[in-house]
């Protein structure tokens, strides 16, 4: 389960985390704000789960990173918290959720 902030410098090096694992046989999953979020067709390999970041149009607007970041970070806590209870739960015990690496 890979966690990339919203932002292409992060996003990036993720994908490229993720497409070496994925070669080495791990199933990779990416969970993606609302806020900024890459294409997914663009790595059908993966399976991406979208959760809410609770920021309005004007807050992304403001070109404010460090406020923008800061909101993310309180805001994405709780959705990150319930996408990984909610994946324990439906998980097969031959899948199972080994690692997850979030960058910020």
């Amino acid at each position: 389960m890979l966690v990339p902030l919203p932002y292409q410098g992060h996003i990036t090096p993720m994908f490229q985390l993720g497409t070496i694992l994925h070669s080495k046989g791990f199933s990779i999953i990416v969970v993606l704000t609302q806020f900024n979020s890459p294409n997914p067709s663009n790595n059908p390999e993966f399976k991406f789960q979208a959760i809410p970041d609770g920021l309005s149009h004007h807050v992304t607007s403001s070109g404010n990173f460090g406020h923008i970041i800061g909101l993310l970070n309180v805001n994405c806590e709780t959705p990150i918290q319930e996408c990984l209870a909610q994946m324990v739960k439906q998980q097969d015990h031959d899948d199972e959720i080994v690692c997850v690496t979030m960058m910020n």
